[in-house]
């Protein structure tokens, strides 16, 4: 699955392009979402084993990340990611993206895969 975002004048950094950390919390969203999409359940990011920045975008750019499915365990769900602008340069990579099934109370339930 793909989303897309609008870099806009808050997600810029200093050197004028996009905030590593702002991009992080977007790939956090977008792996949430789905994490919520495949399980029915609220999860928690557990773990990022690696980010690769790679290239960076400017304001008025449109970046798209694309969450791949790499496993699902018990109480767990592990993506990857790749953001690309629109004209297909590659931004970053995100290896071992790994969400927890939670409850009210924050505690790990088991996945019954949707």
């Amino acid at each position: 699955m793909s989303y897309r975002y609008l870099v806009t004048q808050p997600d810029l950094n200093s050197h004028g392009t996009l905030h590593g950390g702002v991009l992080m919390r977007w790939v956090d969203e977008a792996c949430g979402m789905e994490a919520k999409i495949e399980t029915g359940n609220v999860c928690a990011t557990r773990h990022i084993k690696g980010i690769d920045f790679i290239s960076t975008a400017r304001l008025g750019d449109i970046v798209e990340i694309t969450v791949r499915p790499e496993g699902v365990g018990e109480t767990s769900i592990t993506y990857g990611a790749t953001v690309r602008n629109t004209s297909g340069k590659l931004l970053a990579t995100f290896d071992r993206v790994v969400f927890v099934a939670i409850d009210e109370n924050h505690n790990p339930v088991k996945i019954y895969k949707n």
